[in-house]
């Protein structure tokens, strides 16, 4: 066999590196992003946040008939499943002819020792005047008082006897003790049954019955939703039978037993529901809806507008921006919404030597040094419902010194802000009023954040301030400011989650580009979140998390086409060696193969034949 040339083999290799270039060029024009963006307003809309959970219709109150004292066979029902029947309405007869025997014989009894006892009564009479006259010895009286003191105890019994046998012929007539609605009949015509009262095992169930004019859904809530749920809260109830009518009832208790199905902890939530018109049966299946929050009027966003810093580096390519000037740009704005727009909820604190320390994701960029000793970081005081007025007085008393807050606030949003200047002349606005800003700034965490001046002050005059929860609570609900300076009245329970969060959103500008923004949200429910700060009304957002699926499906398309494009004579396997020298993934030195194997280099292994 002739080896082939050497030039040959060079050139033949030239060619086929020439089309791997090729090859990876139009892949890279392929990843060039053409995702198109969706994009939504941010609107004004009523935000309702519920928990649901599956739910069982059942009766408030279930009612055993039996016969309380007579036993014997059923001549005669009148009721059926489902009958509706009112008190003092016939439910089953039974035999009477034993009972009235018994009744017969009790009257009998009962007439004798009346008779007896009026002839003890006559002899005693004449025992006690025959011994005042002592013409009869006092054994003898003795003996008559004896025979009286018997024939009382012996009417007595005979008295009780008849009233029981009385009794018992009137309990063979069952009959409805409340009104409702038979809902099951275990004994049937011509039965024979027993006493409740007398037999050991509790006596014959005739039926079951209960009042279903007002019926409860039994509901399993999920643990993570229970704390949110007390008793007295709106609930909504939707069966199978009826997809289209809700029902409408209120959460009776919260049983405090938990329930596990299937590894999953729940818990039992009764909710009362009206059924006047008896659509409702027990045992439909449904879904319950507790109310939980409302927000009404309120500015709101699309959940899928909603992003966390983490997804900057996959969302910023799809919206052809630098992932590396969104991140810095993000944390300076979070810098400035210090106290201003976290509301205590998440960020960081920088720790000793001025490293951040992070929670739910949220970073704060104070300048090292401010507010402590060394770098120590931003510390933190605890406040009363006291201190906190004094701080909303001092700021409604010089309202001038509240817009300067408010203007400072607003330069912190700018990424190029000198930071460490404004908070310089924060700290001089709160000594001009007289107030401590480690203070305010706890009292503005403490309220969730509605609105404030840079450093955590509390706003003034309700530009975008809300009351201290504190006098809320005092007429059970919270107030909250929204962007337009309104208050909006909150109803509030012990289960509510009256608090804000930050997030990410990407706002559409007038030339069709993308600006990265940090924003204060408040309630959220499965389509909608409420925005406390940080955008208009009329702004658009960008919904990016079918752009983020389709984007990752492209890559995931193009990195098999490189793949599929892979174990050429110029290169490794499938995952390596593209180039001329280009090693796989097990590496080798800059020319050399990797695991994959490598091409001719001259710093890899040459598989070049000799001649």
């Amino acid at each position: 066999m002739m080896t082939p040339p050497l030039e040959h083999l060079v050139n033949r290799r030239f060619l086929f590196a020439l089309a791997a270039l090729t090859s990876l060029a139009a892949c890279g024009k392929k990843t060039e992003n053409t995702v198109a963006i969706q994009t939504a307003p941010v609107v004004r809309r009523d935000i309702v946040v519920d928990a649901t959970a599956t739910a069982t219709i059942e009766p408030i109150n279930i009612v055993e008939v039996k016969s309380k004292t007579a036993s014997g066979q059923i001549t005669q029902m009148t009721v059926e499943v489902g009958s509706n029947v009112r008190p003092g309405d016939l439910i089953v007869q039974i035999d009477t002819r034993d009972l009235t025997n018994a009744a017969n014989q009790a009257q009998a009894d009962f007439e004798a020792a009346q008779a007896k006892l009026n002839t003890s009564t006559a002899q005693k009479k004449r025992s006690d005047d025959l011994f005042k006259q002592r013409i009869i010895t006092a054994q003898e009286n003795e003996t008559a008082n004896l025979d009286f003191a018997n024939s009382q105890a012996s009417f007595v019994r005979a008295r009780t006897s008849l009233d029981l046998a009385q009794q018992r012929l009137e309990d063979a007539t069952v009959r409805a003790p409340v009104v409702g609605t038979v809902i099951e009949k275990t004994v049937s015509l011509g039965q024979v049954i027993q006493a409740g009262t007398t037999s050991m095992g509790g006596g014959s169930t005739i039926l079951k019955m209960a009042d279903l004019s007002r019926v409860r859904a039994r509901a399993l809530v999920n643990e993570t939703d229970i704390g949110q749920i007390v008793a007295g809260q709106e609930a909504t109830v939707t069966v199978d039978a009826f997809p289209d009518r809700p029902f409408r009832g209120r959460v009776e208790k919260v049983e405090p037993q938990a329930v596990v199905q299937q590894n999953v902890t729940m818990f039992p939530v009764l909710i009362s529901l009206s059924n006047e018109e008896g659509l409702l049966k027990p045992g439909m299946n449904g879904e319950a809806a507790v109310l939980v929050d409302r927000r009404t009027d309120v500015l709101s966003i699309p959940n899928d507008a909603v992003r966390s810093m983490r997804e900057v580096q996959t969302i910023a390519p799809l919206l052809n921006l630098d992932p590396d000037s969104v991140g810095a740009q993000l944390r300076a704005s979070m810098g400035a919404m210090f106290g201003g727009g976290r509301g205590g909820q998440g960020g960081a604190r920088p720790a000793q030597g001025g490293r951040p320390q992070t929670s739910n994701g949220a970073v704060d960029l104070l300048p090292q040094g401010f507010g402590g000793q060394g770098g120590g970081g931003f510390q933190q005081v605890e406040v009363t419902d006291a201190d906190c007025k004094k701080v909303d007085d001092a700021l409604k008393k010089q309202p001038a010194v509240a817009k300067q807050l408010d203007a400072l606030r607003e330069q912190m949003r700018n990424p190029d802000a000198d930071r460490r200047a404004l908070f310089t002349q924060t700290q001089e606005l709160y000594t001009k009023l007289g107030v401590d800003a480690r203070v305010a700034g706890a009292c503005r965490r403490r309220e969730g954040g509605s609105g404030g001046a840079p450093g955590g002050g509390a706003m003034a005059g309700g530009a975008q301030g809300g009351s201290r929860p504190g006098d809320a609570q005092a007429r059970g609900s919270s107030s909250r400011g929204d962007q337009a300076g309104r208050q909006v009245e909150v109803p509030q329970g012990p289960g509510t989650r009256a608090r804000s969060r930050t997030g990410l959103v990407f706002v559409q500008k007038a030339d069709s580009t993308w600006e990265p923004r940090m924003v204060r949200l408040g309630v959220a429910n499965f389509d909608h979140t409420e925005v406390l700060d940080g955008l208009k009304e009329g702004e658009r957002v960008a919904l990016l998390s079918a752009a983020a699926m389709q984007a990752q499906r492209q890559a995931a398309n193009d990195r098999a086409r490189q793949m599929m494009g892979g174990g050429s004579p110029l290169g490794g396997g499938a995952a390596g060696g593209r180039m001329p020298g280009g090693g796989g993934p097990g590496g080798g030195g800059p020319g050399g193969g990797g695991s994959g194997g490598g091409g001719q280099s001259q710093g890899g292994a040459s598989s070049r034949p000799r001649n």
